[in-house]
């Protein structure tokens, strides 16, 4: 499959209707490189029209409500008519000239088909402070999912990919669909199941930070309330060929949420199925025992309080 010098473009943005989407809407349809459409798919109940601007190019479908992040992502693929999409989160936004430069890249790449994706950097945005994420780019021959999973310096942000700086064929999820029964951790199985069933993939990864990624936040994709046990027992599932990997997923992805609940007990249990499960690097079991400490420093504080 080939296609022409000037591929359309479908944006496919999954939303539990709040706010924020107008803002992700907007800086979809101010792409400089003009997209063919806007999908937004509802999953709630909630109305979606006042929140959209008059353009002919956005489309709505509804999911669920509660479905979950893959089925809407999926129905808004599966309803797409462009060549290429576009995975943009309700709560995020690009830069104006997002699409034209993963475009550029690719054809600079001259890849074709559907053994390609698409992504670049980001500003990852907290409360009171900004940084620029991945850290690190892909090296050369290195496969994504290893990419994503390992953990070479204690410092986070390394090696990610995150869903809103994705652009790929239509024909590679419809190939290799988003898993409709997953809740969380989708954008990195998703990856993992591309890796693993295309060997020929090629990964084009712009240099330049193209999407502001909102962190925090009730989302279509969930996340913020994830249980570390079951964060864990999805890495066994899915990533048990590779201990090393496995070990530092467990010991940084899911020992974040168990941090996030305020428990030390969860930390230290996190910590030592990753142990038991998988061969963790150095640079994982430092930036587990940072979560530790830092667990427990906040369980005291709010003791003393």
């Amino acid at each position: 499959m080939r296609y022409a010098p000037e591929p359309s473009v479908s944006v496919v943005i999954p939303t539990v209707g709040r706010a924020a989407l107008a803002v992700a809407v907007e800086s979809a349809l101010a792409q400089s490189y003009p997209v063919a459409e806007v999908i937004v798919c509802v999953d709630s109940s909630a109305a979606v029209s006042q929140l959209l601007p008059d353009d002919s190019r956005i489309r709505t479908i509804r999911v669920g409500p509660g479905a979950g992040g893959n089925v809407a992502r999926q129905a808004g693929i599966e309803a797409a008519t462009s060549d290429l999409i576009a995975l943009l989160d309700d709560d995020d936004m690009w830069s104006a000239e997002k699409i034209s430069t993963q475009v550029g890249l690719a054809a600079e790449r001259r890849v074709c088909g559907t053994e390609w994706l698409a992504t670049s950097r980001l500003v990852a945005r907290f409360r009171t402070a900004e940084e620029i994420w991945p850290r690190d780019l892909l090296k050369p021959g290195e496969r994504i999912g290893e990419y994503v999973l390992r953990k070479h310096r204690p410092k986070g942000g390394q090696g990610f990919v995150q869903a809103s700086t994705l652009l790929f064929p239509r024909e590679l999820a419809i190939r290799i669909p988003f898993d409709p029964e997953l809740r969380f951790h989708q954008d990195v199985d998703w990856l993992l199941s591309v890796d693993q069933q295309t060997p020929d993939l090629t990964v084009v990864q712009c240099e330049e930070a193209l999407t502001t990624y909102n962190i925090g936040g009730a989302s279509v994709s969930g996340g913020a309330g994830i249980d570390p046990a079951a964060s864990v027992a999805w890495a066994v599932r899915r990533i048990s060929e590779d201990k090393r990997s496995l070990g530092d997923f467990i010991l940084t992805t899911s020992v974040i949420y168990a941090a996030r609940r305020g428990s030390l007990t969860e930390v230290v249990e996190t910590i030592a199925r990753g142990v038991r499960y998988g061969r963790p690097g150095f640079s994982a079991f430092s930036y587990a025992g940072y979560r530790m400490l830092t667990t427990a420093m906040e369980r005291t504080f709010r003791r003393r309080r």
